[in-house]
């Protein structure tokens, strides 16, 4: 499935998204002018390093940029109406019903001073102002989806009382108890065995394929991504720099940053040879290079690169790529 299909528009459409934050220190741009849209039923992974801008592109798009940081451009159009635009109240009554996240770190999202049961539940009162009871029940059947065993007990737990992989459960139950249009998933197997993590995998998979919700899943984990996503978009310091069919990311990707990606994943068969990586380091926000931000690390950068932004040019496969080399 491309990132750029045909047919019936995007539920996200995402254009000129720029957020900054503003410390004492000087203005630090970590998410600039990305352009992303996401369709209904497809699983869109975000991959790039720590630092990139990955979790706070999500984060903007449902109001939850956290101070000193603010959105100062761009629009995030789900389902018709600009979240952007919207006022507090009116993105909350779409956050955790029409749209869920799954936060990376559950001990410092869950409350520490209530029992899980009524923090995975407080969604179906909110929003379906259901009773305690049915609120409670339906939380029961989430937390066994998601693989935890004895849920009517865990109902009763506070977060300390469970290990790490069972507070991203809970969290990950929380999110998809109202089957969300869209799903931001940030990290969703952090902290799980391998087991539970295909289940969970599995359990996303199967809500967008029979719902048709929209997932954007945020990793670091190319295996993960192969085996679920059907688009990849790669982000680098704040900027997208290439969105593509996963099909053909995995074939090879366009930009040199992508490139450098999947070329520095271990394979068996080069077992005993020195694993491959990009040079040099991922810039501060302070000192980002000018134009292409990859330019000084990219072996095959030239003229224009150090001084000019590139666009994004489209490929004949239905890929995006920011990179001269396409001019």
């Amino acid at each position: 499935m491309s990132p750029r299909q045909a047919g019936p528009g995007p539920l996200l459409s995402v254009a000129g998204l720029t957020t900054v934050f503003e410390p004492p220190s000087g203005r630090l741009t970590a998410v600039d002018g990305v352009d992303l849209d996401v369709f209904r039923g497809q699983i869109l992974a975000v991959v790039g390093d720590s630092g990139c801008g990955k979790t706070m592109r999500s984060l903007s798009v449902l109001g939850l940029v956290p101070p000193p940081g603010r959105v100062v451009s761009g629009r995030a159009v789900f389902a018709g109406r600009d979240l952007l635009a919207l006022s507090e109240g009116e993105r909350r009554a779409v956050r955790g019903a029409r749209a869920s996240m799954i936060f990376q770190e559950p001990m410092t999202s869950l409350n520490p001073v209530l029992p899980i049961g009524e923090q995975v539940a407080e969604p179906v009162r909110v929003h379906r102002r259901a009773s305690k009871r049915e609120a409670l029940g339906a939380a029961a059947a989430m937390l066994a989806k998601v693989g935890l065993p004895d849920p009517a007990r865990v109902l009763s737990r506070y977060p300390h009382e469970l290990s790490g992989g069972q507070r991203q459960r809970a969290m990950i139950a929380m999110a998809l108890i109202l089957s969300p249009q869209l799903l931001i998933a940030d990290e969703p197997t952090t902290a799980l065995d391998v087991t539970v993590q295909r289940q969970i995998l599995d359990l996303v998979s199967g809500l967008s394929r029979d719902t048709g919700t929209a997932v954007v899943l945020v990793t670091h984990n190319l295996g993960v991504v192969a085996q679920v996503a059907n688009a990849v978009a790669v982000m680098y310091a704040g900027r997208l720099v290439e969105d593509a069919p996963v099909e053909a990311f995995f074939e090879g990707p366009a930009h040199p940053y992508g490139q450098g990606l999947l070329a520095s994943l271990p394979r068996l068969a080069d077992r005993g040879r020195r694993l491959s990586a990009i040079p040099g380091m991922v810039p501060s926000l302070s000192r980002l290079p000018s134009g292409c931000h990859f330019h000084p690390r990219c072996p095959r950068a030239f003229g224009p690169c150090a001084g000019e932004v590139p666009p994004f040019f489209p490929l004949p496969d239905g890929r995006r790529v920011r990179c001269w080399l396409y001019a």
